[in-house]
């Protein structure tokens, strides 16, 4: 019992400031809090899509390449983003993507789509082939809505959750790639504890907290909700 209530305060100790003191909501950037919930949705969905079609790929094909594909793509969850991260700048200031929204989301994209192939990978990997090949004579629409979907819900909520997290941690790659244009939660976040504007800090904080927490739990509610309803039209 003691040990986890100690286990149990050393998660609550960084949030105990947070209730020092009252964020005011209306202190915060409306544009900057859209552009984050708009980077969130864009990559998310990117994310998904890529995710799964590069990891049924890779199930499936017999290919020669596929240790080299696999290698290649795997490569980035053992290298340091910041190692990286200025190789990307200079390839992104040649075609003209620093400063602008389309540069900072190919590079956050180039950030979480290793995780969200590997979540893909792992998914399919534990349902295995053989459920897998049951749904292959489906036609593909029918497919993806009766049999990906349910299966790997799990696996999609987990790379979605991911993905805003990690975006949500990135404060050097947006500011970069971003030159001070393109801004965040989270770039608002470390201008204003610089700047020592407490209550707006603490509002960007509640945030950072609070937009995963929604989308965790939006997306289980989208989810009990699709599978019920699934359920009901196959009965």
């Amino acid at each position: 019992m003691i040990r986890q209530f100690f286990i149990v305060c050393l998660v609550l100790f960084p949030f105990i400031g947070l209730f020092r003191a009252s964020p005011d909501f209306q202190a915060s950037s409306q544009e900057t809090m859209l552009q984050t919930i708009g980077l969130i949705f864009v990559l998310a969905l990117v994310n998904v899509w890529l995710a799964f079609t590069l990891a049924w790929w890779l199930m499936w094909t017999e290919s020669r390449l596929k240790p080299w594909v696999e290698w290649l793509v795997f490569l980035p969850l053992f290298i340091p983003l910041l190692a990286s991260l200025f190789g990307m700048y200079l390839v992104f200031a040649e075609v003209g993507l620093i400063g602008s929204r389309i540069g900072v989301g190919l590079a956050l994209l180039m950030a979480t789509l290793p995780y969200s192939i590997r979540l893909a990978y792992n998914g399919m990997y534990v349902i295995g082939r053989p459920m897998l090949e049951q749904s292959l004579g489906l036609p593909p629409f029918k497919r993806i809505l009766y049999v990906l979907i349910p299966l790997f819900s799990g696996s999609i909520r987990t790379i979605i959750l991911f993905t805003t997290v990690i975006l949500l941690s990135q404060f050097a790659l947006v500011q970069l790639i971003g030159a001070g244009l393109v801004s965040t939660v989270t770039t608002d976040f470390y201008q204003t504890y610089a700047g020592n504007d407490r209550s707006r800090a603490l509002t960007n904080t509640w945030m950072l907290i609070l937009l995963p927490l929604i989308l965790y739990i939006g997306l289980g509610g989208l989810s009990t909700w699709f599978v019920r309803r699934l359920k009901g039209r196959l009965s």
